[in-house]
């Protein structure tokens, strides 16, 4: 996505997305509950990066995606797990 993307979908100005990303400006709470809301982003990875998180944002993130697809996508997507997962065996010999 991209940061007009961002700013249009959050109704803010793509200056601010660009003073948070390269300037260090920390977000107003309301931008950051929205932030992470939309983007399915865990804060805890931020605010706890010590702890064990359940799921990674990433995880999250694909999960969020999983749910939006056909049962013909989740059958490529299981196929390609499947095939990501014999490459590793194959890797380390298991």
């Amino acid at each position: 996505m991209s940061r007009n993307q961002l700013a249009d979908k959050l109704n803010i100005a793509p200056r601010y997305i660009a003073s948070i990303e390269n300037s260090g400006q920390h977000p107003s709470l309301q931008i950051l509950y929205e932030l992470v809301t939309l983007l399915d982003v865990s804060v805890d990875q931020f605010f706890f990066p010590e702890r064990e998180q359940e799921k990674s944002t990433r995880r999250r993130q694909l999960d969020t995606m999983l749910d939006t697809m056909s049962e013909t996508d989740l059958k490529i997507m299981s196929a390609t797990a499947k095939g990501i997962e014999e490459a590793n065996n194959d890797r380390t010999g298991e």
